[in-house]
C-alpha cells in the first residue's frame, strides 16, 4: 500500500468496547464494533456492536480511554449503521429494526421487519434532516417522515441494496449484484442511471458533487474465483454513468470503507490503514499528506471507519472490539461547534460527587446506579415469608351462558335478566380452586361425561397411574413403557376389540355408545364445540383417544378455517369422490395449489390412520392461498371469525360447491375424453335447464348448466312482489300452510326447488328495456350418484316485542321439546307454549320434525305442467331391492352436516353425521365433531326437534350407482393410487427453472442448475426395494416458527397455553439405512419453499437462514410442500421402516400418520420405565461413540445419520453380539442414566 510522504497524525487513544468495566478487557464482555459515527453538532461518538448495543463516548485526556456516557441495547441483532440526527438523536439500523433514539436511549419510533425480508441499508437526507430511507433484501424501500415516524412512500428498488446515499435531488445505491444506481426523488425515485461496477456486492460508496466513489468485491482467477475485496475504487459521474472514469488503484491494498471530508477522500483498508486522496479539479486523485496506520492484532481487521466533521480526528474500529482514535492535535475538536453533550457526567465525576457528599436529588444528570446500597442486616419490609402469605386473587365466576344468550344492548350497555341458577355470592370453585384452575377444570368446561373422569393429558394419567390405551402407551412423550422389540406392531384391532378395551379402561363405567341425542333439552357434550387444551408438554400430551374409540379418524379443529372439517369428512365417506382424488394425487400434477391433490393426500391419511387424530393443515393452507376463496369470502380472519358476520351454515354450502367445482376442473384429465361430462359432474349434482321468457314479446332464452347442489326455499315462502306477480303459487301455498299451522314437508320443498318458477326484473334484449321476465329452472336428468341439498338459513332471534325469558336449557313444564323447537324456529322463545307460538303473527316455521331417510325422484317428460315428482320412500325399502322403473331413481340419506349452537345467540359450529360402513360397530351412523368420533343412533340423525341443531347440508346417494362404478373402475385401472418411485430416482421440482437473479454455477449465462443439496437419488435396485417394503431409512426434519405461542398469565403467576407454536416444514432429509456402498447417504434433502411470513427461523436449531426458503434467493434446491410430502407418503405407503429421534413430534408437524410398526424411535427405545426424562440424541451419540454432534447449527442430514448410528447401537445391544460389555438393554439404560445424572445431561464439550 502507498505510504508516500509523512504524516503528523498519531494515535490519540485506544478503547475497548466493553459491556461492563472501563479499562481492562477481563472486566467486561467485548463485542466487535460494526458501526461508528461522529455527531456533527456535539463532541459525541456513537458506536454500535454485534450484540445490538449502542454506546456513546466523549474524549478524555490523551492516552486515556474514551469516556463512556451511555450504553443501551437497541436490538438483538448487530447494529450495522448509525446515522446521527442533530446533537442528541441517532437513527439505528439492524437487520430486523430501524429506530430513532435519543443519545440517552429513549426510543422515539421504530420499524420492524420479518426474518425473511431483513433491512439491508438506510440513508438520511442531511440537507433537510426530515426524511430517511430504509430498504430490505427484497428490493423494497420505505421513505419515512422523521417528524411523525410514519412511512410516507413505498419505493421499488428492483434489487437488494446494501449501501445508500440520499441527497436532495438524488438517491444513490449499491446493490448485492455490484450495480450502482441513481434515482430521482422528484419522479417517485424512478431509475435515472444504472451501471455495473463490481462482479460482487458493493461494500461502500460516497458522493461528492456529481461524482460517485465506490468500493466492492470481485471474483477472479487470482483468488480462486471466490469473492474478495477489489483493490480499485471505482469512480462514476452521475450525469453520464455509461462512461467509466479512471479509478483509484490502491495497489496491494483492499479498500472497504470510504469517507469524504472537505477536499479529502478517505480510503480505509481492511488492515486498518487509511489514506487520503485529493479531490481537485485535475481529477488526478493524488495521495494526500495524511494517513493513519493503527496496530491491529494478528486476526483482527477493520470493521468500521469514520472521520470527524471537523477533520481533526479519525476513528477505526476492529473486530476485536477496540476503538482506535487518531488525530493531529493534542486536544482535538470533533464537531464544528465544539459543544459538549448535555448527557451524564463521567463515571469518574459521578463517583467524586458521591464520595464528596455532593449528590443532589434535583440533579437529573446523576445516575442513581452509582449510589451504593447500604449494608442491611435486618430483613426489608418488602420481604414476605411463607407464613404471612394468604390465598388471594380467587378468579371471578364465569358468566352464566344463559345470561350471554339473552343479552340486549342499548348504546354501549348490555343487560339481561337474571336466570337465578346460582345463589347470591355463590363461588364456582371450592377450596382447591387453584389446582382445578391449573388443570383447566371448571363448571362450564368439564368433559368428564366424555372422558369418563380421566384426565385429558397423558402426563397426568401416568402420574395418577391410570392405564393407558395400547396405541398411546408407546408414544414418545414421557413414555413409561418401551417397546420390547423393534418389530412391535401396535394396532387398534377390530371395532369389537376396541369396545372391549374401552370397557376395561372404564373403572366400573358402562359403555357409552351408541349415544341417543334426540332430546330437545340441554345440548349434549358430544355436540358442543370441541376444544384442545394444552399442557406444558404441548399438544402431543393431549389424549385424543378419549374422544374416539372407532377405527375412523377425526380432524383437529385448532387450525384456521377448520370449519371445513365436516365437509371433508362427508367427502371422505363419499367413496367415488375419495377414490377419484386419491388417483389424481398420485399423478404428476404440477399445480402447486391443487386442492384435489391435497384432498387425496388427506383422504389417504384418514384411510390409514386407524383412529389416530389427523389434521387438514396443508389443505387449509392451500385454500387460504387461493384467490377464489378470498373472493367468495370462504376464509376466517385472524381472530377466527367469518367476514361480515356470516354464518358457518351458509359458508359451508358455498365451500362445498367450491370444492366440487375445483375437483371437477382439476381431475378433468382423468375422465374419458369421449364423455361429455367429467366424472365429478356425473357423480355429484345434476344438469339443469334455465328458460327465460319475456311476457311482452315472448322472447325466449334457454341455457344449460350443471348444479352440484339444490337450494331449498324457506318454509315461510316469499312475499316478494315479483314472485306474486308471476303467480308464484308454490310460495303462496307455503304461506297459507304456515298460517294454518300445518307443517311443510321437506320433500315438497325439494320438488319445488327442482322445478322452480320465478320472476325477476331484468333487461330484455328484444324489447330493449327492463321487463318482468319469467325464469323457469328445471332438472333435466336425475343425479347418477349423489344429490346435495342445501337448507335455508334459520333465524333464532326472539322478537323484540316479547319480554326476555330464561335460556332454553330445558323445556318448561307443560311444554314439549317440539313446542320449544317450533318457538325458536318461529323467532320466539322456547319457554312459550305451542298455543302462544301460534299467536305470533303466524311466524311459526313449518318444518317437518324428521329428515327423510330416502325418496324417489321421477322425471315425467310428457307432462309439461308437472315434470318432477318426489315421493317418500317406503320404510320397508332395502337397497338390494332397487328396480329401474320408468325413469325413477331412489336415493338414500348418506350424510348430514348440521350447525350447532351452544347457546341460542352464541356462535355456531359444524358437525357431520355419516353412515357407518361397519354396521357391527354399535350404531348405524357416525358423529364427527372435529376430533370426536362416536357411533350414534339413526333417530338422533334424522330428528329435527332440537333447538340447538339446524340442518345445513344433506347428502343423498343413489341406490343404483353401477354406471358410476364402471366409469370409476376404468379411471382407477388407468390411474391407480400408486405414487411412482421416479420422484426418488429422478427428483425434480416445478421450482427448478431458470431464474435471472439466482446464484448460478453454470458457465452459460441465463441458465440455472439447482444445487442438489446433499441428496444422491435412489438407484433402480433401491427403488425396487422400496416398492417391496423391505427398505430401511433414517429420517429427520427441520422446522421454522410461523406463529409464536400464546399464553395467558393469571394473577397467581400460573400460566395457561392458549395456542402452542405453529411450525412448518423447512427441510426434509432421509438417509439410507439398508447397508450397501451408499449406507447413511441421504437420498432426500429438500428445502421446502414457503411464502407465509416466518416469525422465527430458529437458526440455531434448524440451520435455516434468511432467504433459504425463498425462491430467487435460496442457494439450495427448493421443493414445494406437496413434492416433499409425496416422497414421505411414498415411503410410508410402501411399508418402509423409518428410524429417527422424537418421531412423534416430527410426524405431527409434517402432518402424516405413520404406523407404529414402521417406526424406530430412538427416544422411545432408550427410555427407561423407571425414568420420565427422555434422552437427547446428542447425549446418546456421545455415550456410544465419544464424539460430538450438533456443535453448531443443526442439520437434518447430520441428525438423521446420528439417529441411524444410535439405532445401530441399540440393535447391537439387543442382539447381544458382545460388542458392548453389558448384560442387555436394561444395563445399558442404567449406565446412560447414571452418566447423564453426573454430567447434568450435557456432553463434556458443553
Amino acid at each position: 500500500m502507498a505510504t508516500e510522504g509523512s504524516s503528523n497524525w498519531d494515535e490519540y487513544t485506544q478503547t475497548w468496547n466493553l459491556v461492563q468495566g472501563n479499562a481492562l478487557v477481563d472486566s467486561g464482555e467485548v463485542w466487535p464494533v460494526l458501526s461508528v459515527a461522529f455527531v456533527p453538532d456535539s463532541e459525541l461518538i456513537y458506536t454500535g456492536d454485534a450484540s445490538g448495543r449502542l454506546t456513546t463516548y466523549t474524549l478524555n485526556d490523551i492516552s486515556e480511554p474514551l469516556d463512556r456516557q451511555t450504553s443501551f441495547v437497541c436490538a438483538h441483532t448487530p447494529l450495522s449503521q448509525l446515522l446521527p440526527l442533530g446533537s442528541n438523536k441517532v437513527l439505528v439500523q439492524s437487520s430486523d429494526m430501524f429506530q430513532l433514539r435519543t443519545a440517552g436511549g429513549r426510543q422515539i419510533f421504530g420499524k420492524t421487519t420479518t426474518p425473511n425480508d431483513p433491512f439491508t441499508a438506510a440513508a438520511l437526507n442531511y440537507s433537510t434532516c426530515t426524511d430517511a430511507i430504509v430498504c430490505t433484501s427484497a428490493g423494497t424501500g420505505s421513505l419515512i417522515d422523521l417528524n411523525r415516524g410514519t412511512v410516507v412512500k413505498r419505493i421499488n428498488l428492483e434489487s437488494s441494496s446494501v449501501v445508500l446515499d440520499l441527497e436532495r435531488n438524488a438517491l444513490t445505491s449499491g446493490t448485492t449484484g455490484g450495480y450502482l444506481a441513481v434515482r430521482d426523488p422528484r419522479t417517485n425515485f424512478g431509475l435515472v442511471y444504472s451501471a455495473p461496477a463490481f462482479s460482487g456486492p458493493v461494500t461502500d460508496l460516497v458522493t461528492a458533487g456529481t461524482y460517485i466513489y465506490a468500493c466492492g468485491t470481485k471474483a477472479g482467477p487470482e483468488n480462486g474465483y471466490q469473492m474478495a475485496p477489489d483493490s480499485m475504487v471505482k469512480i462514476f459521474d452521475k450525469r453520464n454513468m455509461t462512461k467509466h472514469l479512471d479509478g483509484i488503484n490502491c495497489e496491494d491494498g483492499t479498500p472497504t470503507r470510504l469517507c469524504v471530508n472537505g477536499n479529502n477522500l478517505w480510503i480505509c483498508h481492511d488492515s486498518g490503514y487509511a489514506e487520503t486522496r485529493l479531490l481537485d479539479s485535475s481529477e488526478s486523485y493524488a495521495l494526500g499528506d495524511v494517513f493513519i496506520e493503527p496496530a491491529l492484532s494478528e486476526y483482527a481487521y477493520a470493521s468500521a471507519f469514520c472521520v470527524s466533521p471537523s477533520g481533526n480526528a479519525a476513528l477505526v474500529a476492529d473486530t476485536d472490539g477496540v476503538l482506535h482514535l487518531w488525530s493531529d492535535q493534542e486536544y482535538p475538536q470533533l464537531s464544528m461547534r465544539g459543544k459538549f453533550p448535555d448527557l451524564l457526567p463521567s463515571q469518574h465525576e459521578q463517583s467524586r460527587y458521591v464520595r464528596g457528599s455532593e449528590l443532589s436529588i434535583d440533579d437529573e444528570r446523576i445516575s442513581l446506579a452509582v449510589v451504593a446500597m447500604p449494608q442491611i442486616k435486618e430483613p426489608l419490609l418488602s420481604r414476605m415469608d411463607n407464613n404471612v402469605l394468604y390465598d388471594v386473587g380467587r378468579p371471578v365466576n364465569f358468566v352464566d351462558p344463559e345470561i350471554i344468550g339473552h343479552l340486549k344492548k342499548i348504546d354501549s350497555v348490555e343487560y339481561a335478566p337474571n336466570p337465578r341458577n346460582y345463589k347470591r355470592n355463590q363461588q364456582a370453585f371450592g377450596p382447591w380452586w387453584r389446582s382445578k384452575w391449573k388443570d383447566g377444570v371448571d363448571a362450564f368446561k368439564d368433559d368428564a361425561e366424555l372422558t369418563q373422569g380421566r384426565s385429558k393429558f397423558l402426563s397426568v394419567q401416568r402420574h395418577r397411574g391410570e392405564q393407558l390405551p395400547p396405541a398411546i402407551a408407546g408414544s414418545s412423550i414421557l413414555n413409561e413403557g418401551r417397546v420390547s422389540s423393534i418389530d412391535t406392531n401396535v394396532s387398534r384391532g377390530s371395532p369389537s376389540t376396541q369396545n372391549q378395551q374401552l370397557h376395561q379402561q372404564q373403572q366400573g363405567g358402562s359403555t357409552r355408545f351408541p349415544v341417543d341425542m334426540s332430546s330437545g333439552g340441554k345440548i349434549p357434550k358430544q355436540m358442543q364445540r370441541m376444544r384442545i387444551e394444552y399442557s406444558r408438554f404441548g399438544v402431543e400430551d393431549f389424549d385424543f383417544s378419549l374422544y374416539n374409540s372407532t377405527r375412523w379418524s377425526g380432524l383437529e379443529g385448532n387450525i384456521a378455517n377448520s370449519y371445513a372439517n365436516s365437509l371433508l369428512q362427508m367427502l371422505f365417506f363419499t367413496s367415488e369422490f375419495r377414490t377419484l382424488v386419491m388417483s389424481h394425487c398420485a399423478t404428476d400434477c404440477s399445480a402447486t395449489k391443487c386442492l384435489s391433490c391435497q384432498m387425496g393426500l388427506l383422504f389417504r391419511m384418514l384411510q390409514t390412520a386407524n383412529g389416530t387424530s389427523c389434521q387438514a393443515v396443508q389443505l387449509l393452507n392451500i385454500l387460504a392461498d387461493r384467490s377464489e376463496a378470498t373472493a367468495l369470502a370462504l376464509l376466517e380472519d385472524a381472530h377466527g371469525n367469518l367476514a361480515d358476520g356470516a354464518m358457518y351454515s351458509i359458508i359451508a354450502q358455498r365451500l362445498l360447491r367450491f370444492f366440487l367445482e375445483q375437483a371437477n376442473s382439476e381431475c378433468a384429465s382423468l375422465s374419458n375424453s369421449r364423455k361429455e361430462q367429467h366424472f365429478v359432474e356425473q357423480a355429484v349434482g345434476f344438469p339443469q335447464e334455465t328458460k327465460t321468457v319475456c311476457p311482452v314479446c315472448s322472447h325466449t332464452q334457454v341455457r344449460t348448466s350443471h348444479a352440484f347442489s339444490v337450494d331449498l326455499d324457506s318454509p315461510q315462502g316469499s312475499n316478494g312482489l315479483a314472485t306474486l306477480l308471476a303467480g308464484g303459487s308454490a310460495s303462496v301455498r307455503r304461506a297459507d300452510k304456515m298460517r294454518s299451522g300445518k307443517k311443510t314437508d321437506i320433500l315438497e320443498l325439494l320438488q319445488q326447488s327442482l322445478a322452480r318458477c320465478d320472476t325477476t326484473r331484468a333487461w330484455c334484449a328484444k324489447c330493449k328495456k327492463f321487463q318482468f321476465l319469467s325464469t323457469h329452472r328445471r332438472i333435466t336428468q336425475a343425479p347418477g350418484g349423489y344429490m346435495a341439498i342445501n337448507f335455508p338459513k334459520l333465524d333464532l332471534k326472539a322478537p323484540s316485542s316479547l319480554p326476555p325469558q330464561p335460556a332454553p336449557s330445558l323445556p318448561t313444564k307443560g311444554t314439549t321439546s317440539s313446542g320449544a323447537t317450533a318457538a325458536l324456529l318461529a323467532g320466539g322463545d322456547p319457554g312459550l307454549s305451542s298455543a302462544n307460538v301460534g299467536e305470533q303473527q303466524g311466524a311459526a316455521t313449518s318444518w317437518q320434525t324428521t329428515l327423510p331417510l330416502g325418496f324417489t325422484l321421477h322425471l315425467d317428460r310428457q307432462n309439461k305442467d308437472q315434470q318432477v315428482h318426489v315421493s317418500a320412500l317406503d320404510k320397508s325399502f332395502k337397497p338390494e331391492e332397487v328396480t329401474h322403473n320408468n325413469g325413477s331413481t331412489t336415493y338414500q340419506l348418506s350424510a348430514v352436516v348440521s350447525a350447532i349452537r351452544d347457546t341460542p345467540r352464541g356462535p355456531e359450529h359444524l358437525v357431520v353425521h355419516v353412515r357407518n360402513p361397519d354396521k357391527h360397530d354399535g350404531g348405524s351412523w357416525l358423529l364427527f365433531n372435529d376430533f370426536l368420533v362416536q357411533p350414534v343412533s339413526e333417530e338422533s340423525v334424522v330428528g329435527l326437534s332440537d333447538w340447538w341443531r339446524a340442518p345445513t347440508i344433506a347428502l343423498y346417494a343413489s341406490a343404483d350407482r353401477q354406471c358410476l362404478a364402471d366409469t370409476l373402475a376404468d379411471i382407477v385401472k388407468q390411474y391407480p393410487y400408486k405414487i411412482s418411485t421416479r420422484i426418488l430416482t429422478h427428483p425434480t421440482s416445478v421450482l427448478d427453472r431458470p431464474v435471472g437473479n439466482r446464484r448460478t454455477n453454470s458457465s452459460q449465462p441465463g441458465t440455472y442448475i439447482p444445487n442438489r443439496n446433499q441428496a444422491v437419488p435412489l438407484t433402480r435396485q433401491e427403488a425396487e426395494s422400496v416398492e417391496s417394503g423391505g427398505f430401511m431409512c433414517a429420517f429427520d426434519a427441520e422446522f421454522v416458527v410461523l406463529e409464536a405461542a400464546k399464553t395467558e398469565v393469571f394473577s397467581d403467576g400460573t400460566q395457561q397455553v392458549l395456542q402452542p407454536e405453529i411450525h412448518t416444514l423447512a427441510r426434509l432429509s432421509v438417509v439410507r439405512a439398508s447397508g450397501g456402498p451408499l449406507h447413511s447417504v441421504p437420498f432426500i434433502d429438500d428445502y421446502v419453499e414457503t411464502s407465509r411470513p416466518i416469525a422465527d427461523l430458529a437458526t440455531q436449531y434448524s440451520g435455516i437462514h434468511a432467504g433459504d426458503l425463498t425462491v430467487g434467493t435460496s442457494p439450495y434446491k427448493l421443493s414445494t410442500m406437496k413434492e416433499a410430502y409425496k416422497k414421505l407418503r411414498l415411503l410410508v405407503d410402501s411399508g418402509c421402516i423409518i428410524i429417527g429421534h422424537g418421531l412423534k413430534h416430527d410426524f405431527r408437524v409434517c402432518n402424516i400418520v405413520v404406523p407404529a410398526a414402521q417406526q424406530r424411535d430412538t427416544m422411545v427405545l432408550f427410555q427407561s420405565p423407571q425414568h420420565i426424562r427422555p434422552i437427547a440424541l446428542r447425549f446418546l451419540y456421545w455415550f456410544f461413540y465419544q464424539k460430538y454432534v450438533q456443535t453448531g447449527e443443526h442439520s437434518s442430514v447430520e441428525d438423521a445419520q446420528t439417529a441411524l448410528k444410535v439405532f445401530e447401537s441399540y440393535r447391537r445391544c439387543v442382539g447381544g453380539d458382545g460388542e458392548y460389555d453389558i448384560g442387555g438393554i436394561e444395563d445399558i439404560l442404567d449406565q446412560i442414566y447414571e452418566s447423564g445424572s453426573k454430567l447434568a445431561w450435557k456432553t463434556p464439550d458443553a
